[in-house]
Order: structure tokens, then C-alpha cells, then sequence
């Protein structure tokens, strides 16, 4: 029963293999490591929902997908910029190294991004997931039964809400 199930969550993934490299490409930038990553979240989506009753519904589903892709995309660049910093002389000053401080957004986790996309209410959620998974407004729209309009101002209002929410994370002393 488990491997049926692993079975119809690879098989969901795959089916989204082309969108996801296509994504990943406009990450990475590099083919090789745009395979990489496709391959590590085809594998985290058939180790979380290869062993759940039922997999999420398709725009659910591809949702995580390409909000896992980016995560792993991040969370490698994370990882890089920690090791080439680390790598530096420490007898280097940051005058000598003309070193740029790092852009405020570096400092959410994705964790935090995570919480901010919590805080969403379900419907801008799910327009915002759509759309995150690479679904244009008028698609988005037929998929929810909403004019194109109703897609707009929801993505609107959700980049809204979740600029002001991981605002707090980067002004210090705000809760």
C-alpha cells in the first residue's frame, strides 16, 4: 500500500518535472544544478505525501512543489554565502574587502516566510499559491471561479500583507 502510494506521489511530481525545471533554470541559472534541485524536491514530495491517505489537490500540490523549490534554492545560497564568508581572512577588514552589506530581505529565514505565508487568510493564500506555482491570472481565475480582477487584487493585497508581516522581522525592536 505504501509503495502504491509513493508510486502515485512520484508519478504527481513528475508530471510537474518540466514546469518545475523550467523554474529552476530561472534560479539557478545552471542546468546541472537546476536538475539537482528538481530532483531533491521530487524526492522530499514523494517522502512527505508517498505515505499520507491522499495527495493534495493539483494546485495544492504544485504549490509546495515550486514553494519547496525556492526554499532549497535559498536555503543552498544561504549555505554558500555562509562557507565563502567563512573562507575569508578574518584579518581582512570589511573596508579591505569592499564588502557591500547584505540586502535587508537576506535576513527573513524561511521559516519566516513561511509564518508570513501562514498569516494569509485561505483565499489569498490560494491565489498567491497559484500564482507561485507559475499560473497566469486568467488561469487562476477558471481555476477559482473569480474574475481576472479578484486574482489581481488578491495578489495584491497578499504582497501587501506579507511585506508588512516580515517588515517586523527586519525593524528592530518591533515585535
Amino acid at each position: 500500500m505504501r509503495q502504491e502510494k509513493q508510486q502515485q506521489a512520484g508519478a504527481f511530481a513528475m508530471q510537474r518535472q518540466a514546469r518545475l525545471m523550467a523554474q529552476a533554470m530561472n534560479l539557478c541559472g545552471d542546468e546541472t544544478d537546476a536538475e539537482d534541485l528538481v530532483q531533491e524536491v521530487i524526492l522530499r514530495f514523494i517522502q512527505e505525501f508517498g505515505r499520507k491517505e491522499n495527495l493534495p489537490s493539483a494546485p495544492s500540490g504544485e504549490a509546495w512543489l515550486v514553494r519547496t523549490l525556492a526554499n532549497l534554492f535559498f536555503g543552498q545560497c544561504r549555505r554558500l554565502r555562509t562557507r565563502m564568508n567563512g573562507a575569508r581572512d578574518p584579518a581582512l577588514s570589511a573596508e579591505a574587502l569592499d564588502v557591500e552589506p547584505p540586502p535587508a530581505y537576506e535576513a527573513i529565514t524561511s521559516e519566516q516566510f513561511s509564518e508570513a505565508l501562514d498569516s494569509l487568510s485561505p483565499k489569498i493564500r490560494e491565489t498567491h499559491d497559484l500564482r507561485a506555482a507559475g499560473r497566469k491570472y486568467e488561469e487562476i481565475a477558471t481555476l477559482l471561479g473569480i474574475p481576472v480582477g479578484t486574482v489581481k487584487k488578491r495578489l495584491h493585497d497578499a504582497r501587501t500583507k506579507l511585506r508588512e508581516y516580515l517588515q517586523t522581522f527586519l525593524t528592530p525592536g518591533v515585535p
